[in-house]
């Protein structure tokens, strides 16, 4: 009987100093800075009340919050999906490119020789001598640099590829 007397008090002197201090704040012209827009107001504009007491209008500001948050995590929990089938696809393009810049002079498609064909694979794929398995005698060199699903050269491809077409090539002997 003794504590519930003394819990029961705890309860009346705490409300009691909820309420005082919601007083004080109210009449003694303090500010606060709203959290969501940072924009100053007045305390006694605003309904302070102790939190384990919350008014229906507290109440209804917290479910409509709650809603919000609800659509902003299925949203969220949506583009994190969305982005990692993204990350997927691209991973998977990568490597299906990777492995046909190794397949592609076996290919029936490809139009060169592949025994006229050298592997450098990076910075580009080939350098194809045209002819000289065939005749013993190269018609052309092709610098030759496989893409796929729309991937693009990168800067140092493109470097080269202004070289060649600068004819800024050479054959040097050592």
């Amino acid at each position: 009987m003794r504590i519930d007397y003394i819990e029961n008090l705890n309860q009346s002197y705490m409300a009691k100093h909820h309420q005082d201090l919601i007083e004080f704040l109210q009449k003694n012209n303090f500010k606060a800075d709203c959290s969501q827009c940072g924009t100053p107001f007045q305390l006694k504009d605003a309904v302070l009340f102790p939190i384990d007491e919350f008014t229906s209008e507290a109440k209804e500001k917290m479910n409509e919050i709650k809603e919000a948050l609800k659509e902003r995590k299925f949203t969220l929990q949506q583009l994190t999906s969305k982005k990692k089938q993204r990350i997927e696809n691209t991973t998977q393009s990568v490597n299906m490119g990777f492995i046909l810049e190794r397949i592609a002079p076996v290919l029936e498609e490809f139009r060169f020789n592949k025994n006229d064909c050298r592997s450098l694979f990076d910075p580009i794929d080939y350098v194809i001598f045209d002819g000289l398995h065939k005749n013993g005698k190269v018609q052309k060199i092709f610098f030759i640099d496989i893409k796929s699903g729309g991937a693009k050269l990168k800067k140092n491809q493109k470097a080269i590829k202004t070289k060649i077409e600068e004819k800024k090539v050479d054959f040097k002997l050592y």
